[in-house]
């Protein structure tokens, strides 16, 4: 893994849907799957989390790709919430492989602090890369929770 926070890559793009490697480490745990996407969906997810933290009540869930045998690819949720009073972030991140030929999967379960500021690089990020001109959308970590 690539840094402590968690990553996406485009792996292929037409003109319906996104291949999308996502992964996520903070140093004990890791994971990294790929999901499946509409086109603008991602440009979605950014407009999502654009400005988060509002506030310590500030709770913003996003969902890629999906769950179970039923579909192609993995999942990836991810719960940015405010811990605190004093407005400390961080994301709670739930990954899942893609099921294989015998409807097995593997799964991975962990949380990020996170600061505003690394959110808005994301933001910016995550629009790029649904426009077509980044490679990359990347929110760094300051810490394992």
């Amino acid at each position: 893994m690539e840094g402590l926070g968690l990553q996406f890559r485009v792996l292929y793009r037409d003109r319906d849907l996104v291949k999308v490697r996502a992964t996520a480490w903070n140093r004990a745990f890791g994971g990294a799957t790929d999901v499946y996407v509409g086109t603008g969906q991602l440009g979605e997810v950014a407009e999502q989390l654009r400005g988060f933290p509002t506030g310590t009540a500030d709770n913003r869930e996003v969902m890629l790709g999906a769950f179970g045998a039923e579909s192609a690819g993995g999942g990836m949720s991810m719960q940015f919430r405010c811990g605190d009073r004093a407005g400390h972030a961080y994301v709670e991140t739930k990954i899942d492989s893609d099921w294989d030929s015998e409807h097995q999967v593997q799964s991975a379960a962990l949380w990020l602090l996170i600061e505003a500021s690394a959110v808005d690089s994301f933001v910016e990020d995550l629009r790029r890369l649904d426009q077509g001109t980044g490679a990359t959308a990347r929110l760094t970590a300051t810490a394992s929770i």
